[in-house]
């Protein structure tokens, strides 16, 4: 009766594990990093793609272009390349108390490498009288039945369609993590990742997804946007090899060869906001499990055709991962065989080995070429 008893609390645990469920949300935080952003004319978050919500916007901050808090925005950008995914990375780190900011308390920070030099209480005084002087929580409010109508629309036409089970089957581990996706409603077509591991809490994942509607102000959240939340989440399973402090071993074994790789790379690599050949990697592997997600029978969403495929494989290549066909096919190996390797861990020496022996043709076609 006890190994019953036993049995079935751990079934109902690895159950509970798999029904994590995804429930898009709103949140404040984001809403004022991406709206001050804009108005230290961040060309990201100056997309114009949420209608109605971008002329209030604009009509109800008018008065406050000058502010002080603004000004020192552009001042981060200038000087520490503050920008996209690091704006994204203060707002879910942000404690709001009564309109006085401060930085959640944390295990381990979290927060993006570039926020490193930044004088955070200087900011965070900065940020508080911006949310203050301009009322920004009477905008927020305002605004509640678009958010609303944004949410449902990206629960009925992406997360209905999302199996959050197949990280946990093709990756071979159970995810350590929450997972919670929040839209971005000055975002527009922009969607990044973040993190946060309160203390005392497991780590957070968040993929902050973009708003864009019609020219009827209808969100346009389709299937087709499923790649890009299935792209975020990835990321937790993926980043932390590039990790020197965990795998130094695997970074100094890859570095040479995705080094070549991402300075053939460089100038269309940059103009995605990938600076670096860590961040190159990452993204490859990450986009190569998506299409290995979209090519998998098992699905709750089985009727990916050949052609969606097809188009994803080709909107990777025209990005410059040029080596994403034989990636996939790589990724699809380690899929027939995971019994051997058991988790994608295990199998990350073979991604290493394919990374060298892609840079070494790519060197050799480029010796011949110059050659002539």
């Amino acid at each position: 009766m006890k190994k019953y008893v036993i049995f079935l609390v751990l079934l109902i645990a690895t159950l509970c594990v798999k029904a994590q469920s995804i429930i898009p949300q709103v949140n404040e935080n984001v809403e004022l990093m991406s709206i001050l952003s804009r108005m230290a004319g961040f060309p990201e978050y100056h997309m114009d793609m949420a209608g109605q919500y971008i002329k209030d916007m604009d009509s109800y901050f008018k008065e406050s272009t000058d502010h002080p808090a603004v000004q020192y925005m552009k001042g981060l950008r200038n000087k520490y390349g503050i920008a996209y995914d690091a704006v994204m990375s203060m707002a879910v780190h942000l404690d709001n108390r009564n309109g006085v900011f401060s930085l959640i308390e944390e295990e381990v920070s979290t927060l993006e490498k570039r926020w490193k030099k930044v004088d955070k209480d200087e900011f965070l005084s900065y940020l508080s009288s911006f949310y203050r002087d301009t009322k920004f929580n009477e905008f927020f409010l305002a605004h509640k039945d678009l958010y609303e109508r944004g949410i449902k629309s990206y629960q009925d036409n992406v997360i209905s369609h999302f199996d959050i089970d197949w990280y946990a089957d093709f990756y071979g581990n159970e995810p350590q993590e929450t997972f919670s996706v929040i839209i971005g409603f000055c975002n527009g077509g922009g969607n990044y990742g973040a993190d946060r591991q309160i203390k005392g809490h497991k780590k957070e994942v968040f993929a902050i997804v973009g708003y864009y509607v019609n020219k009827e102000g209808m969100p346009m959240y389709s299937k087709e946007y499923l790649p890009t939340l299935i792209h975020e989440f990835n990321h937790s399973f993926i980043n932390h090899f590039l990790d020197e402090n965990k795998y130094p071993d695997y970074v100094k074994e890859l570095e040479p060869a995705a080094t070549d790789l991402f300075n053939s790379s460089r100038w269309s690599m940059a103009k995605q906001a990938y600076g670096n050949w860590k961040t190159v990697i990452n993204e490859s592997l990450v986009r190569a499990a998506v299409i290995c997600y979209m090519l998998d029978k098992d699905m709750l969403d089985k009727d990916y055709k050949p052609e969606e495929i097809k188009n994803e494989l080709l909107e990777q290549v025209q990005r410059n991962f040029r080596w994403m066909p034989e990636l996939v096919s790589l990724l699809r190996k380690y899929e027939e065989r995971q019994v051997k390797y058991g988790s994608f861990e295990n199998f990350y020496p073979r991604v290493i080995d394919f990374f060298e022996d892609y840079a070494k043709k790519e060197n050799k076609r480029l010796d011949v070429i110059k050659s002539k």
